[in-house]
């Protein structure tokens, strides 16, 4: 017994641990588990101190920079080497400026009261509703030749924009016919059998075109065979031959040039007719004149390659500079020729000629307004007759004052430096950037690039890069 004391005692001071006993097989298991739980949360205690410990070190190192680091921080990038490559290619120079198209030669024409030998009315199944016009408004005009008289429009035969040819009818006027035939002289007397002249010869010429005159008479002499064609044709146009068997000068206007174009009819039937009443132009006889800025006068002569542009309408034509004038601010325009007896209408309108029947040219220019920009008028001979939808267009007009004859090195007007002497080089930048200043010579310019010809040959080759400054 004693010795079993004993080695209870050793057992229990020794070794507390491997005590065994019944009451004791279920309190060893709990105690080794909170130990190592114990040890598990100290450990992951010591991680997360060292895992913040590590971020706030990351933290707070961005935030300290050495004066190296702040000096590398705000300085200037490296400058960037910006290059443009050497091309070949063909360069036009070139000077734009804004034309007007308007027509060449415009004839105006005043409508004139009908002589006191002029049928009194239209034959039937014509003038429908122009009797009352005439009656209301103008009675007495066909008696007393117009004098005091206001006319009216009894009848319209033509709208702006028409083109009229040889023999067309026009209008009509207190019941009797305007009409219009091939003729350089205006009408300036009535023509009646038994006259002769110049004016009788066109008007034989131009019933031998329609094909109403054979020959008849003496050329000049208004006889018989005269008469009767004037009878035909009338009774063609559906109007009574005149009591005086030949053409009043109120009823014809003769043009040097048909077809031409109705540039704008100025009154309607019923109305008095305007000041002018017709603006007649000459078919294909538009003319083209630029707005040269003076600075550019040096670079433009005759003879130059010139294309014409006009946004509203599309239309593309070519021609060539045929003169400059001198510098002016007035509107480019044509002459303008009067026929008939402007004010005879009995309605106000712009002073023409003085005497009936007879024409008139002048300028038809307009006056500068005060500010308005000086100018030297280019003419422009084009290629060919410009369209009848550009009279009175402003177009784009561009003359090509310069060509290089096949390829040349071009590059950009910003890689050419050209220094106080007034030399000029462009810089070469080569392999692992080497740059080199090579002399040339500019020429040409066109569209941002510029012709380049190397001072020593063969310096400079297409495909090469050139600095471009800034």
């Amino acid at each position: 017994m004693a010795g079993e004391a004993s080695e209870d005692l050793v057992t229990q001071l020794g070794s507390p641990a491997t005590q065994s006993g019944q009451g004791d097989t279920g309190r060893r298991p709990t105690a080794r588990g909170s130990r190592l739980a114990r040890r598990r949360r100290v450990l992951l205690g010591v991680g997360i101190a060292a895992a913040l410990l590590a971020v706030g070190g990351l933290i707070g190192a961005s935030f300290v920079k050495s004066p190296q680091q702040l000096a590398a921080n705000t300085a200037a990038p490296p400058p960037t080497v910006i290059t443009a490559t050497v091309a070949a290619q063909v360069l036009t120079s070139s000077v734009e400026m804004r034309g007007e198209v308007y027509p060449a030669t415009q004839y105006d024409v005043y409508a004139s009261a009908p002589s006191s030998t002029a049928a009194p009315s239209s034959a039937a199944g014509t003038g429908t509703g122009t009797g009352a016009a005439s009656s209301s408004a103008g009675a007495g005009s066909s008696a007393t030749g117009g004098t005091g008289s206001a006319l009216y429009i009894s009848k319209l035969g033509v709208a702006a924009g028409d083109t009229i040819g040889d023999g067309r009818l026009l209008a009509e006027i207190d019941g009797q016919p305007l009409f219009v035939l091939a003729g350089p002289v205006p009408a300036w007397r009535d023509l009646t059998p038994g006259e002769s002249g110049p004016d009788v010869t066109e008007l034989q010429n131009a019933l031998a075109s329609l094909g109403y005159y054979d020959d008849g008479d003496t050329p000049g002499y208004f006889g018989p065979a005269t008469q009767d064609a004037v009878s035909e044709y009338f009774e063609h146009l559906g109007y009574a031959p005149p009591a005086s068997g030949g053409v009043p000068a109120a009823d014809v206007v003769f043009l040097p040039s048909l077809p031409a174009t109705v540039v704008a009819v100025n009154g309607t039937t019923g109305e008095q007719p305007g000041q002018p009443f017709l603006e007649l132009a000459a078919r294909g006889s538009l003319a083209l004149t630029g707005e040269l800025p003076p600075a550019y006068a040096g670079q433009v002569k005759s003879g130059l390659k010139v294309t014409i542009y006009d946004e509203v309408t599309g239309t593309h034509a070519t021609g060539t500079v045929a003169d400059l004038g001198t510098a002016t601010t007035l509107a480019p325009a044509g002459a303008v020729v009067d026929i008939g007896s402007p004010g005879s209408a009995g309605s106000s309108g712009s002073a023409g000629s003085e005497s009936a029947g007879s024409a008139s040219s002048s300028s038809a220019g307009s006056s500068a307004s005060s500010g308005a920009t000086v100018f030297i008028p280019l003419s422009v001979h084009p290629s060919r007759p410009l369209a009848s939808a550009l009279n009175g267009e402003n177009v784009l007009v561009t003359v090509d004052t310069g060509r290089t004859e096949g390829p040349v090195l071009t590059v950009p007007v910003a890689a050419i430096v050209t220094t106080a002497s007034g030399t000029s080089h462009v810089t070469v930048v080569g392999a692992r950037g080497r740059q080199t200043q090579v002399p040339v010579t500019p020429g040409i310019s066109e569209n941002g690039y510029v012709q380049v010809t190397p001072v020593t040959s063969g310096a400079l080759a297409a495909g090469d890069h050139v600095l471009v400054s800034g």
